[in-house]
């Protein structure tokens, strides 16, 4: 997010000419969120979705944490976490659920801590920290790690070192530093692949379309086929062996853009977009469809507890 917006448009952004393709599919909604959030993200645990942190309606970084049970369409509240965070990617590695990072306090301070949720015992626990304090970032799990790429640390700098972190070690490890340092970026892994998607220099002004892809078992990066639009502020999830990816904002508008990479094809499609355009939002894929949570309908702080559910 780029602060209070000024003048408010909604944008689909500007489609590169090869996204020829389109993807069939529609939307419907889902419970909404107990209440408006942004700056969040979501993970899938034992069939739910999890969201924590983010700004709550009165642009306040808040440590509430909230479960979603799709049989029951509904939402619960379950333990805060230990500090307030928003900008915080959460994963789940196995059966367990880690919240990485992330920014603390309206003044935006990274933050290296990592959490996991004991669902047992319905509180949060410590691991090991990260390296670097970092918010904004991406996070994706190949081969049993997390792999965390991309955001900002102190001094308001761009971080380029891939950290990867062992949860049966609980230790992290620098890996070969992504090409294209950005924050506000997106990641997912297909097939033990990372994909690092879109994110922008802090400037919201200069999304990037650029996708870079990481081998851990070579510890390489690539160039692969870039976004149709270019876009920071973005969430995605994985069906089907493809990366929806979904929302996002200029420093003015915001998008409803919806596309979808397919890693085997190194190839883009377009699919329907969002019925509510925002950035800031959470994705979770769960049960053959994509849920898209709360996130800013405008630029800048602003808040909705809308939850849309794409379907193939």
């Amino acid at each position: 997010m780029s602060g209070p917006p000024a003048a408010v448009r909604v944008a689909l952004g500007c489609v590169a000419a090869t996204a020829v393709l389109s993807a069939d599919g529609r939307w419907s909604t889902a419970a909404p969120l107990p209440e408006p959030i942004q700056e969040m993200s979501a993970a899938v645990l034992r069939g739910k979705i999890y969201i924590a942190g983010g700004f709550d309606r009165t642009g306040k970084p808040i440590a509430r944490a909230f479960r979603f049970d799709p049989a029951a369409n509904q939402w619960e509240r379950i333990a805060d976490l230990p500090a307030p965070r928003h900008h915080m990617p959460l994963a789940v590695v196995g059966d367990t659920l880690y919240a990485i990072g992330g920014l603390a306090e309206a003044t935006f301070v990274p933050e290296n801590t990592l959490w996991i949720y004991r669902e047992d015992q319905s509180r949060w626990e410590s691991r090991a920290p990260l390296p670097v304090p970092r918010g904004a970032s991406g996070v994706a799990v190949a081969n049993g790690k997390l792999v965390l790429v991309g955001g900002w640390g102190p001094g308001r700098k761009l971080v380029d070192s891939t950290a990867i972190y062992d949860p049966a070690a609980d230790r992290w490890k620098n890996a070969a530093p992504i090409p294209t340092p950005r924050d506000h970026l997106t990641a997912a892994a297909v097939g033990g692949t990372v994909y690092a998607i879109a994110g922008r220099p802090f400037n919201p002004d200069q999304n990037y379309d650029v996708v870079e892809a990481y081998e851990p078992a070579t510890d390489h990066w690539t160039r692969k086929a870039p976004m149709p639009s270019r876009r920071g502020g973005l969430a995605s999830a994985v069906l089907d062996g493809k990366i929806h990816t979904v929302g996002g904002e200029t420093r003015s508008s915001v998008f409803a853009n919806h596309e979808v990479y397919d890693p085997a094809a190194d190839r883009w499609i377009t699919a329907a977009p969002l019925p509510t355009a925002r950035h800031g939002l959470g994705a979770a894929a769960l049960n053959g469809k994509i849920y898209v949570i709360g996130g800013g309908p405008r630029a800048g702080f602003a808040q909705t507890d809308v939850v849309e559910v794409f379907a193939p």
